[in-house]
């Protein structure tokens, strides 16, 4: 391995993928894997859950690769001042040679570290970023942390010719996001890590416009711009959560804002281990209540709202209400509701005809 590169653009294009990897002692898992072929350099990082790779363009004559302890590298870069550098492996080692001097580093086996098979095969959905943003703002906020249900840290993507469907659930809340006029050729469902799309919302910059999405049964690839973001599915069966939405015979129809504002100010006079607030509605008045026995504080607000109806008395916990609520960017919503343990549905009242949106909450007994 021997090639020529500028000493900021090197730097640049690894602090763009070293920064999205969690740090760990484990030397392997803080290394760069540095690959040279044809005038290309291919740099990629890995923790035990994601693989990055960027891809650069280098004046070489020779191929061969090489894997570098991440933050001595970085660190070395980080204080050249910007000019060419000549990168050469050497026996064990690789020597970076400056105007100034030699820098050696050494070097661990290639042997040793994971490899992803290569996918040949043609991308199975291509979304833009602004569609994939959405999906992860609309999801994100609901999945969960659960060692023995691991299907549920993670976003379900079920994407077929007519509608693409995306979901997550920590099994209180529940987000639906759905859109159509996806570019796909084929059925697909898999499981997203939670981590994964943490680290492509980070990853995405100005210069990102589509996002191609390619998988096989262990392992999914998102390929943009000059970079191969590499992780590990999630195995197992997403929970079939529309067996729980049950026949509703009860609406609200409530401006979001005034909602959130109130359950904020109700809140303050709650129990704080459980933060327990009501709502007491009826078709004459509805309102919203909390009450907290230790303090004998209490609290209670009348609702400005439409509720169509037999009078119900429900009860939720507010930081999971006021977490639904948060993140649907309307102005009014829909709530629909059953019995005091049905789950409820929320959702905006108007939206892009193109897509929907729906949360289920389950309500506390």
């Amino acid at each position: 391995m021997n090639f020529l590169i500028n000493s900021k653009y090197f730097f640049k294009n690894l602090n763009s993928i070293y920064s999205f990897i969690i740090k760990n002692n484990i030397s392997r898992l803080t290394c760069f894997i540095l690959k040279v072929e044809q005038n290309i350099l291919k740099i990629k990082i890995s923790d035990l859950d994601i693989s990055i790779q960027t891809t650069l363009k280098v004046f070489t004559k020779q191929k061969g690769d090489a894997v570098v302890p991440a933050k001595l590298l970085m660190d070395i870069l980080k204080n050249i001042q910007e000019q060419p550098l000549k990168i050469k492996k050497i026996n064990n080692k690789i020597r970076i040679t400056s105007l100034k001097g030699n820098y050696d580093i050494s070097i661990l086996n290639y042997e040793l570290f994971t490899k992803y098979k290569k996918i040949k095969n043609k991308p199975v959905c291509v979304l833009n970023k602004r569609t994939f943003l959405k999906i992860i703002d609309n999801t994100f906020f609901a999945v969960g942390n659960d060692d023995l249900r691991p299907v549920i840290n993670g976003v379900c993507f079920e994407i077929n010719k007519k509608k693409c469907l995306f979901v997550a659930t920590n099994n209180k809340i529940l987000a639906n996001y759905s859109i159509e006029n996806i570019n796909t050729k084929t059925n697909i469902k898999f499981i997203i890590p939670k981590k994964t799309l943490l680290v492509l919302k980070k990853t995405f910059n100005n210069n990102t416009n589509d996002i191609q999405i390619k998988y096989n049964k262990n392992n999914i690839y998102f390929l943009f711009n000059n970079k191969v973001v590499v992780t590990s599915l999630i195995k197992g069966d997403f929970p079939s959560y529309e067996k729980i939405i049950p026949k509703y015979n009860k609406q609200l129809i409530i401006n979001i804002k005034e909602l959130k504002s109130s359950i904020k100010r109700i809140n303050l006079f709650a129990n704080k281990k459980d933060n327990i607030i009501h709502l007491s509605l009826s078709k004459k008045k509805s309102i919203i209540y909390a009450e907290n026995k230790e303090s004998t504080n209490k609290a209670y607000e009348e609702l400005l709202c439409e509720y169509f109806g037999e009078n119900l008395e429900i009860s939720f916990n507010s930081n999971d209400l006021i977490e639904v609520l948060t993140h649907l960017k309307c102005e009014e919503i829909e709530i629909k509701l059953q019995k005091i343990y049905s789950p409820v549905l929320i959702k905006p009242i108007s939206y892009y005809d193109t897509e929907k949106i729906f949360r289920l909450i389950v309500p506390l007994n």
